[in-house]
């Protein structure tokens, strides 16, 4: 399944990616210059939010690839799939043809002989609002900080 690998390297790079974001946002917090500077504070905060936006997204890319590992470790009691059957009542499970992966919001399906699918609550529900709400106050931030940047470069 070439999903897999797309999530483990989306988790690798997110990971620096979010240490990096959030250590430049509380350095730039804690500078007492950044006040002084229009625009730093809001950089600051959109580069938090932004960063444990893509932390939060990744932890949902964890969960993700964990129930994904336990779906296809195969085995004697691998059909159906262990999180499907685990989640599934005893009729459905027995109706599961297959799975699949979801990266964006991160998910995982159990999908049914008769072509549907059922989504399978592995990734916690807080996962996508808060990466959505972070996400949007990041880009607010980062607009609003670029905007009063170039005002003060005007003028």
């Amino acid at each position: 399944m070439w999903i897999v690998p797309v999530i483990v390297l989306l988790a690798l790079v997110g990971l620096l990616t979010i240490v990096v974001m959030i250590l430049r946002g509380v350095v730039d917090v804690a500078t007492p210059a950044t006040w002084k500077v229009p625009g730093a504070a809001l950089r600051a905060l959109g580069l938090l939010a932004g960063g444990l936006a893509l932390g939060t997204y990744a932890w949902g890319l964890v969960h993700v690839a964990g129930t994904w590992m336990d779906a296809a470790d195969g085995g004697t009691s691998s059909s159906p799939p262990p999180p499907c059957r685990d989640h599934l009542d005893k009729a459905r499970a027995l109706q599961v043809s297959g799975y699949d992966l979801d990266v964006i919001p991160p998910g995982f399906s159990c999908e049914l002989t008769d072509g549907t699918s059922v989504e399978i609550p592995v990734v916690p529900g807080y996962i996508t609002p808060a990466v959505m709400v972070l996400g949007a106050v990041a880009l607010i931030s980062l607009a609003a900080s670029g905007r009063a940047q170039s005002r003060t470069a005007v003028g």
